[in-house]
């Protein structure tokens, strides 16, 4: 977590992530339209760029995120945002004990292909979702490597028939996948490349 602990001050200050941030949240939000979840989780959440941007969506909100230093950011920017609750914790859920708290909507947004244990995670997913819960996990399609410009031991992105047999194993039962959007880079030789991120839509 250290990389991201350095980078927190800053996160922000990338037009790019925010643009992100409210793009998808904008697709979540028509996607979801006329649905409201009463508690929304945003695991991997860094700064909440994208779960603040859910306020119209979900009544009462919590931010997980490893990083202290990012969890310390979300925490100064709360009394901006019309939320009955906010809640900003550092978290994990693989390592620290399962919260008693059930959420009816849990996003997830680049987080999942640091995460080792896709699995693992995945169940922990299902053990705090409510019975009629949505999980959104939001992340890169497969790709070849370039996305990351430091050596990275995560997941190059997913396959969606792979990730959507995991989902299956833990209880949990896909129902849609979609584009929502589109990451573009220039290369080291001056060329735009394009990664595509998906919505995987899972329930109880």
């Amino acid at each position: 977590m250290k990389e991201f602990d350095q980078k927190a001050a800053t996160w922000d200050d990338d037009p790019k992530k925010v643009e992100r941030a409210v793009k998808i949240a904008t697709s979540l939000k028509q996607y979801f339209r006329g649905r409201s979840f009463k508690k929304g989780l945003e695991y991997g959440s860094g700064t909440g760029l994208l779960g603040f941007e859910l306020d119209s969506m979900i009544k009462e909100l919590t931010l997980m995120d490893e990083s202290g230093e990012m969890i310390k950011i979300a925490n100064k920017k709360k009394d901006k945002y019309s939320f009955k609750k906010i809640t900003a914790l550092q978290y994990n859920l693989l390592t620290d004990p399962i919260p008693n708290e059930k959420y009816d909507f849990i996003v997830t947004l680049l987080t999942m292909h640091h995460i080792m244990d896709t699995k693992a995670i995945l169940e922990k997913f299902h053990e705090i979702l409510t019975d009629d819960g949505v999980l959104a996990i939001i992340d890169l399609e497969k790709e070849d490597g370039s996305f990351h410009e430091y050596d990275f031991d995560g997941h190059l992105g997913f396959n969606k028939k792979d990730l959507e047999d995991q989902i299956k194993e833990v209880g949990l039962k896909p129902f849609d996948y979609f584009t929502i959007y589109t990451i573009t880079k220039t290369t080291e030789y001056g060329d735009d490349k394009n990664y595509p991120l998906f919505a995987s839509l899972s329930k109880n």
